[in-house]
């Protein structure tokens, strides 16, 4: 999710150049393997988030073929996390003989027309990284870079449950709160890539601390930490006798809430509750101004199901016009928790993997 920062120019130049020297004096084992075409190739899809690093290989019907994952925290600095990032690619290339199309990355905090990974709150990076270009190096392949919830938003698009679908929302919960806004056929990115931050819209009311820098955003309720903080601050306030009491700290996690709260333990659903309520009060101006078909929740905080989907179209229609009532589904996405992003990632190389390299680099919308 958004953190400012300053862009180091000057840091990025150097590293751009000093990729380029590298590549310079590679051996690029590239140029022998099989030329991929869409039809015999596999992609390989990285979802990068707070928590972890997932990746996979997807063959051009959308099936994973291999997988693998590594905790994003488990590195400490850039050069750490990159070093991480291309032992596991290497790994999981080793297990498919097809040739690769590409490289798809998703990464919150980036901007996918340099490469770079600039304001990413919630990753163990200080400086801009530029990733996309490090990997294209490093993997010999045709890389492309993308927002991650723009990723799931591609992946739901073109495997999942928004096939039929010219105009829908994408919503990933877990570490932050990501979004995508996918209508008239295209993925809505505004002029200079950074449109769809929902997480970010600061709630009256809402002074909790964001890992943004600032206070009130809407990822401070709707996210894992979130959820576990307002379970945490209903503990303290109410009597109401709950399973959540008997958990060590680190046991409370937004899983465990989720699965207590189906159980039917009260404190655990007020706190589903109110953080479908925040987030449902959200989603109603966007549904009155954009009129999507669908809405679709990725990502890892979705344990709880029907209880969610239904708590969150609750509140959204309580804010809705009459006519608008019931018009956009809410739904979790069909790829499952884990793969929207993957499958994602991989469906932008599909897209660009056959288009010349000067086309590639001019591309913005997609």
């Amino acid at each position: 999710m958004l953190k400012p920062r300053l862009f180091f120019r000057k840091n990025y130049i150097f590293a751009v150049a000093a990729i380029v020297l590298a590549a310079l004096n590679s051996n690029c084992p590239r140029a022998s393997k099989p030329k991929a075409t869409i039809l015999n190739s596999t992609a390989l899809g990285i979802d990068i988030g707070g928590t972890n690093t997932k990746l996979s290989l997807v063959s051009p019907e959308g099936s994973i073929i291999a997988r693998s994952a590594f905790p994003t925290q488990q590195a400490n600095t850039q050069d750490e996390y990159g070093a991480l990032l291309v032992d596991a690619a290497r790994r999981l290339l080793r297990k498919s003989a097809a040739p690769l199309a590409g490289v798809g990355i998703g990464a919150p905090g980036c901007d996918p027309a340099l490469g770079v990974i600039n304001y990413a709150a919630n990753l163990p990076f200080i400086a801009a990284f530029p990733i996309r270009d490090f990997l294209a190096e490093a993997l010999c392949a045709h890389t492309v870079l993308v927002k991650d919830s723009t990723a799931a938003a591609l992946g739901e698009k073109m495997w999942g449950g928004a096939q039929n679908m010219d105009n829908f929302i994408l919503l990933t919960l877990g570490t932050g709160l990501g979004s995508a806004f996918y209508f008239n056929g295209k993925v809505v990115e505004g002029a200079h890539g950074l449109a769809s931050e929902l997480g970010h819209i600061t709630i009256p009311g809402n002074s909790r601390q964001c890992a943004c820098g600032r206070k009130g955003c809407l990822e401070t309720l709707v996210s894992a930490s979130g959820l576990r903080r307002t379970c945490q601050l209903l503990m303290a306030q109410e009597l109401t006798p709950s399973a959540l009491r008997a958990l060590p700290e680190d046991k409370l996690t937004a899983k465990s809430i989720a699965l207590i709260a189906l159980e039917g333990d009260p404190l655990a659903q007020m706190a589903i509750d109110h953080m479908c309520n925040a987030l449902g009060s959200a989603l109603a101006p966007l549904v009155l101004q954009m009129d999507p078909e669908g809405i679709f929740l990725s990502g890892g905080m979705l344990n709880a199901g029907a209880l969610l989907t239904d708590t969150i179209a609750h509140h959204m229609n309580k804010a809705l016009l009459e006519n608008f009532r019931g018009q956009a589904r809410v739904a979790i996405s069909s790829l499952g928790p884990d793969e929207a992003g993957m499958l994602g990632a991989a469906a932008q190389v599909y897209r660009t993997a056959e288009q010349p390299a000067a086309e590639r680099a001019k591309i913005k919308k997609v």
